[in-house]
């Protein structure tokens, strides 16, 4: 009998043992979250991504910083050229001379205070900024101004970029990249993917076991055409795709949150250029030079391609702002946990 009652109490705190892993197993599982962040490119998903590890991470040590700084660097040279190649006779520009040795500076060179002389003189041309005010025409990063706009610092000797100057920089996100943090005891995987049509066939490999999918769109880039089609506007492009994201079968039980993002471009844009002044929305009555109507208009345009009248959540967000970004994700935090607790039967 003896025998028998300790054969009984091994088996117990076996099972016990057994039971506490499978607990704790599950309750791993449970607390791993994972985030997919689509849209088209230029939307600003990598930004997001970039802002995670700021707000949630261990954010940049100074060796990350200086690994931005041939992008940033490269950055203001190629935009600065791509806007003076579009200056036009008519434009009357006045600094001739920088225009001319701008002309034998490479994007591949570090920005000197000699290239950073150049690059200052002609954004303070009112030639050039006529050409910078045609910018939908051609291919152009808009958030590239603000580097102008710190020239001097940008171009000095030792420059150690800040979190924002990192947030602005633009590398073209190619393949699937992945970062995980702890987030009030969950863990948060959160996805960025290529935006352009020749990486979206990637795209797949990321739908399975996504709890939420954060669909980014450009509010200002309602007047601009895609880097790969110069005769397809992005507003229309991020529109038909977030349709098809929306209306996947992949995402029937999937989150959707809407980040309508570069609110701060398109807030300055639209005192400029009225949305129904755009071909593609020439038929709509739109009061001109209104942030809050437009906002309104594109929120109400994405909404339409919601064909299966999934719960859709939406921010209006700029993607640069850290303080914008943490109040917005800690909301969407709040939703994708009710959501996961609900699945897990805690909640009803």
């Amino acid at each position: 009998m003896g025998l028998c009652g300790s054969s009984l109490d091994d088996g117990r705190r076996q099972n016990d043992k057994l039971q506490k892993e499978l607990d704790l197993m599950n309750e791993k599982m449970q607390g791993k979250l994972r985030l997919l962040l689509l849209g088209a490119g230029e939307s600003g998903k990598s930004t997001i991504f970039k802002q995670m590890k700021i707000l949630y991470g261990a954010g940049f040590s100074d060796a990350d910083k200086s690994m931005y700084i041939t992008a940033i660097h490269n950055n203001t040279i190629s935009c600065m050229k791509a806007v003076c190649e579009q200056v036009k006779d008519s434009d009357g520009v006045e600094a001739k001379a920088e225009l001319k040795a701008l002309e034998d500076v490479t994007e591949t060179q570090p920005l000197t205070e000699e290239i950073g002389a150049i690059i200052k003189a002609l954004w303070a041309d009112p030639g050039v900024q006529n050409a910078w005010d045609r910018r939908s025409q051609f291919q152009v990063i808009e958030s590239n101004k603000k580097y102008f706009e710190k020239i001097d610092e940008i171009s000095t000797f030792g420059y150690l970029p800040s979190d924002e100057d990192i947030l602005l920089s633009r590398v073209r996100t190619t393949g699937i990249v992945e970062d995980s943090y702890e987030i009030e005891g969950s863990t948060f995987e959160i996805i960025d993917v290529g935006g352009q049509r020749n990486e979206r066939k990637k795209w797949i490999h990321c739908f399975e076991d996504v709890n939420a999918i954060i669909y980014v769109a450009a509010l200002s880039e309602y007047d601009q055409t895609l880097f790969e089609d110069k005769h397809q506007n992005r507003m229309i492009e991020a529109l038909t795709l977030f349709g098809e994201m929306c209306n996947s079968p992949w995402f029937e039980s999937t989150d959707m949150i809407l980040f309508l993002n570069k609110c701060d471009l398109f807030e300055e844009k639209i005192m400029k250029v009225p949305i129904n002044s755009v071909p593609e929305f020439a038929d709509f009555e739109i009061t001109p030079y209104n942030y809050d109507e437009g906002v309104q208009f594109f929120l109400e345009e994405f909404m339409k391609k919601n064909y299966k009248d999934k719960d859709i959540f939406y921010h209006v967000t700029c993607a640069t702002d850290s303080s914008n970004v943490r109040v917005v994700f800690d909301a969407c935090k709040d939703i994708i946990l009710k959501k996961n607790l609900e699945e897990s039967g805690f909640m009803s």
